[in-house]
């Protein structure tokens, strides 16, 4: 298997009926590899998606650093999503509005906001979409292999 090829690998969230028992699995595995569009489909036809409007899963958890791969309806809206985290909202599909104390920002796909920790926010979903958000906690990481 050479190094591109990864799609024999466990961790490798492909296969779209297979992803939440695969993913639950490697949160912590040193290598993660995804596919967005095949997930982002699957999390669109879980329940919670129908009668919340959104819908997420974690792609990578670690001491400071989390990847969440968030499917959204038009009018969803997600909390402070950040807390004390750096956060990182890339838009993959769709549009959303980023609601912040000093105004608005609209973000369409293929469009990346970067926000420093401590900063309230609320996302919005303007239309049918799917954003990434990456999320770092400043010294987490240090503290924790300490």
């Amino acid at each position: 298997m050479s190094v591109a090829d990864t799609s024999r690998l466990p961790w490798t969230r492909v296969p779209p009926g297979a992803v939440r028992l695969q993913h639950l699995q490697h949160l912590r595995d040193p290598l993660g590899h995804f596919d967005l569009e095949a997930m982002e489909r699957e999390l669109r036809t879980d329940p919670a998606f129908e009668a919340e409007g959104h819908c997420a899963v974690t792609l990578a958890k670690y001491p400071d650093l989390r990847v969440v791969l968030v499917s959204m309806r038009k009018g969803a809206r997600l909390g402070d999503t950040g807390g004390s985290a750096r956060l990182c909202v890339q838009q993959l599909r769709g549009q959303a509005i980023l609601h912040l104390a000093e105004g608005t920002l609209h973000l369409g796909a293929g469009h990346l906001a970067t926000l420093d920790h401590e900063m309230p926010l609320e996302l919005e979903a303007a239309s049918d979409g799917a954003v990434l958000l990456t999320l770092a906690w400043p010294g987490a990481g240090a503290a924790a292999q300490a």
